[in-house]
């Protein structure tokens, strides 16, 4: 795993995409400091990131603090995973068509 360097955070975004919204509703509710860290919490759906089955995706992204644009660039870390309500943990997955074009999902 990369080592993180005090400029760095890995915010992991949740997505539901049963709701009206076309591109999902969403919420931020961790920010690490460490890769390995955030990695953990959404493998093993630390404080129930999946909300009760109600978010279907996690994403973990790399942000730069103190940036004015972060995320911008579609070459900016991303790792998905898709919830598994049958065993209630987040499994590594592709990055969902929907959002092919898309990033930034941690900053709103």
């Amino acid at each position: 795993m990369a080592a993180s360097n005090s400029n760095t955070v890995y915010s992991i975004t949740v997505i539901d995409l049963r709701c009206d919204d076309v591109l999902g509703f969403r919420r931020t509710p961790g920010i690490f400091t460490k890769l390995e860290d955030a990695v953990f919490a959404v493998k093993n759906n630390l404080n129930d990131l999946s909300d009760d089955s109600t978010y279907q995706y996690a994403v973990i992204e790399k942000t730069e603090l103190n940036v004015i644009r972060p995320n911008l660039e579609s070459k900016s870390m991303q790792w998905w995973f898709r919830f598994n309500s049958s065993s209630g943990e987040f499994v590594e997955t592709r990055k969902p068509m929907i959002f092919l074009q898309q990033t930034g999902f941690g900053i709103g």
